[in-house]
Parts: C-alpha cells; structure tokens; sequence
C-alpha cells in the first residue's frame, strides 16, 4: 500500500470509527429487526403504538433506530420527530420543542404547546413516529410529562409511535413499571444488553475492513481489545476511542504498522486503565489517577457555582489542566480529555449533552460527593483541589 494511500485509509477509517456511522451494526441485528417489526405492526394495524428503549450507555439504541430514519418503512409512512431531551433546558419545554418540529404556529407557552400538539393528534395528519432520546432527562418528581406523552397514543385517531429511550441504567426498574400502571396502554420493553467480545470484534473488525485497512490491524490486537472492553463495560463507544487512538499512533510511526503493543500501549498508558480493565484488580472500580482529577475539576466547579448555570466540556478541561500542572501531572490534550469523560460518562458518573461532544457540550454530574468518593484511589486528592479556589 503506497504511502499516500496510506494516509486516505487512516483517514477513512477514524471516519467510519465513530459510533453514529450507521453503515453496519453487527451484534444488533435482533434489536434493530424488533424495531422493524414494531414500526411495520403500527403500519399494517393501523393501531397506536409506544416503546420503552432500555440499556447502558454505548449499546448502540440510539444509532440502531436512526439507522432505520432512512429506511423505505420510515420514511413512506412517518413524520419523523426526533428530541434529543438532553439538548432541552427544562423537561416541560419538551412541548415547545415538539411543537416546533411539527411545525404548529402559535404561541411558545408550554401549556398552549401541549394542548396544540393534542389538537393536531385529533386532526387528520401523516403518521407520527416521536422518538424522546435520554427520556431520563424528563424524568420529574411526579413524572407528569412523562405519563402523558406515553397517554398520547390512546387518543383516539392519534396516529402516533412513541419511543423513548433511556440512557439510565436503573431508569428501567423505577420508571417502566409505573409506566405500566399509570397509563392505558402500556409501552413495549425493548432491551440493548452491553456488547459482547465476539460483537464488538466484529464491529472493529468490520469498519477497518470498509476503511481498507484491516490487513494493517492484528486479528490479536483486535481480540485483545474487545476483550478488554467487554469485561469492563460492553460499551461501544469507548471500543471505536480506544480504536481510533491506535490507529493515530499507528499514522505517526514510520513504518505505520499497528502491533499487539500499540493497543496495550493506547489502553496502559494514554487512558491509564489499565487497572480499570484488568479483572483481577481488587481496584476494578476505581477511577484512573487522570479520570480522577477530571471529576474533581468538575466537582470544584460545581461548588462555587450558580445551580442554573451551565458547565461546559471547555470550563473542565480549563479546570483539569490547571490542576494537572499545579501536581505536575503531564495533561491530556482537548481529543484525549473528551475521550476520558466519555468513559467516565460510561460509568454514569457523569452525563455529557449531545452526540458530538466539543467545548460547548455541557456537562451534568449525577453523582453525589459521597458516590464520587467511593471510587477514588486517593481521598486526600478530592479534599485539597475542593479546598484550592485559585483552581478556578
């Protein structure tokens, strides 16, 4: 392969590498024909239908129904409205954010959305398929918002598929239940367990071979890492990071030739999981020194700021590499500090906004101090950078 071309497949493949390519999705082929079935059911019964999406984060729900927006099933017979809930300031303006994508004119109050949106369900219209993504984020202390978008497929000739997904892991056994005994008609469960090695070796394995570089990559190394990665979370995401990290290291090298060493190196020392991802560490849920230092960053930010104000990836990472020269820790770069709160996040420790995480991507801490406290290595640490205001 000439060097040139070289270049082309690296480039290629650290596009196909990020997770909401939707080219091809092995290891989801049961989930993805459910959701099939489902939308086709509606369709043929002419019946009112809601689905409850469950499973941890780096499963694959959400890319799994976004790769059906595209199919004939969808886009014949539906009006696509898609939220992303966690893009929403708060969780009644949900309405307004529905509303608008309907294209109903009229007034930007939540109530007069609401009813106007119900009005439009009794109207004669298009099929509506409403996806709610990270319906955790409209979860309220009497869950209001929540029952009645689920009560709206009961309106009679409301045409409506409503499936929300849920990004939190124990939001299945509090909320699906009271779903079911709050609402006429109950949603359907559909379930994304985590990734198995064989799944995720196969997705690996099958985006390097449309990139055309597979010959480049080690079936070992490939083994390896899904190995790794199926032990500790199953998650999908931080398999096409850690991917991807290998295959830069590998377009810096001469020779650009990716070894067995290149993906220990990529998991060891530039994630410094190494203890994260090895099972017979009694410290298997420890946080990393790094990822440590990261949720401190935020956890300062947090204590001497506005609940109301907003926190970005930027203002952590600003936080984070004042810390790490301050203990004269060499600091991640803004691509590896993002990757290092996306496997964080796969800990549900903390929750970042959007699908394509930048600087201005907030950022939501869903643990308490007492949580964050049970997984760091060094309680001392979490003590003094809470006590250093000049951090700030």
């Amino acid at each position: 392969m000439a060097r040139d071309n070289q270049k082309s497949h690296f480039g290629t493949a650290l596009s196909n590498l990020h997770n909401g390519y939707t080219d091809s999705l092995p290891g989801r082929e049961e989930q993805i024909e459910r959701l099939r079935s489902f939308l086709t059911k509606h369709i043929d019964d002419h019946v009112p239908a809601s689905m409850y999406v469950s499973g941890p984060p780096g499963t694959g729900k959400t890319v799994s129904l976004h790769s059906l927006f595209n199919s004939d099933v969808v886009t014949k017979n539906f009006n696509i409205v898609y939220v992303n809930c966690g893009m929403i300031k708060s969780a009644n303006r949900v309405y307004i954010k529905i509303a608008e994508l309907l294209k109903l004119a009229g007034s930007t109050a939540q109530r007069e959305c609401k009813v106007a949106i119900e009005k439009y369900l009794k109207s004669k219209h298009k099929s509506v398929l409403l996806v709610l993504d990270e319906i955790d984020q409209l979860s309220t202390k009497n869950q209001t918002i929540l029952y009645q978008i689920f009560e709206w497929p009961t309106i009679t000739n409301s045409n409506i598929v409503v499936i929300g997904i849920a990004n939190s892991l124990d939001l299945t056994d509090r909320l699906l239940p009271m779903l079911k005994s709050k609402i006429s008609l109950q949603p359907e469960l559909l379930n994304f367990p985590p990734y198995t090695k064989s799944e995720l070796a196969n997705i690996i394995s099958h985006r390097l071979e449309k990139s055309g570089i597979s010959d480049m990559f080690p079936a070992n190394a490939i083994q390896l890492l899904a190995a790794k990665i199926a032990s500790f979370r199953g998650d999908v995401r931080y398999a096409l990071d850690v991917t991807r990290r290998v295959i830069e290291l590998a377009d810096e090298k001469i020779e650009k030739k990716i070894v067995l060493g290149d993906v220990m190196a990529v998991l060891n020392n530039v994630y410094s999981t190494s203890s994260a991802l090895d099972n017979n560490d009694e410290n298997t849920e420890k946080l990393p020194l790094q990822q440590e230092l990261v949720v401190c960053a935020l956890l300062l930010i947090l204590s001497s700021s506005k609940k109301s104000q907003p926190i970005t990836v930027g203002r952590v990472f600003d936080v984070f590499k004042k810390i790490c020269t301050r203990r004269n820790i060499q600091a991640r770069d803004l691509s590896d500090f993002i990757t290092m709160c996306s496997l964080i996040e796969t800990r549900g420790i903390i929750k970042i906004q959007g699908q394509n995480v930048n600087r201005l991507s907030k950022v939501i801490m869903l643990w308490d101090k007492n949580e964050v406290d049970d997984v760091l290595h060094d309680k001392q640490i979490l003590v003094d950078i809470l006590n250093d205001k000049n951090l700030l």
